[in-house]
């Protein structure tokens, strides 16, 4: 009798682990360098020979002032989270990274939304506000973008909004769908 229940609960578990959610793939095993969709006009990570490495690497905790003072700087005074519209921070981070890249590289919009990096579905996308156009360095970008990559997370999501560095005009929004 003890030996059929054991046969039985056995039995049960087995069949329970086939029917288990798959776990979650960690960052470094997705291929970031081949889902990467960059923005219009700009390189692939393949063309900058970027590897899943670089696109995975931690952002930075310090932020390169390039001339702007910590008092004066917009970056850690107008970020928005949006909890809402929200996508895999490590996604973002792959585009934090691309965007970094980019250097000197030019960022430029219009009125109308630009996706500037998606991946997975996790859009970092630009928009002038309160001009006709705006351009910043894609790095100026990235850094715009990481103030909510630090202040918007909850569990492994992220979204919200912030201003390219050193261009109050270039409004850079991390969401998980079009905003």
């Amino acid at each position: 009798m003890v030996s059929a229940k054991i046969a039985v609960i056995s039995a049960l578990c087995l069949v329970g682990t086939a029917f288990a959610a798959p776990a979650p793939i960690p960052a470094t095993e997705i291929d970031y360098v081949n889902i990467l969709i960059p923005g219009p006009g700009l390189p692939t990570p393949q063309e900058l020979g970027l590897t899943n490495e670089d696109l995975t690497r931690p952002i930075p905790h310090d932020f390169p002032s390039n001339g702007i003072s910590a008092r004066d700087n917009v970056l850690m005074k107008r970020h928005e989270c949006r909890p809402s519209h929200t996508c895999n921070i490590g996604d973002s981070v792959a585009c934090f990274n691309y965007l970094l890249s980019l250097d000197q590289t030019p960022c430029g919009v219009g009125k109308i939304q630009n996706q500037m990096c998606n991946v997975n579905g996790c859009r970092w996308i630009g928009q002038a506000e309160n001009a006709e156009t705006a351009q910043s360095y894609c790095r100026d970008v990235a850094w715009g973008g990481k103030a909510v990559n630090d202040n918007c997370v909850r569990g492994n999501q992220v979204g919200g909004f912030n201003y390219a560095g050193g261009n109050g005009h270039l409004k850079v929004t991390i969401a998980g769908v079009w905003v």
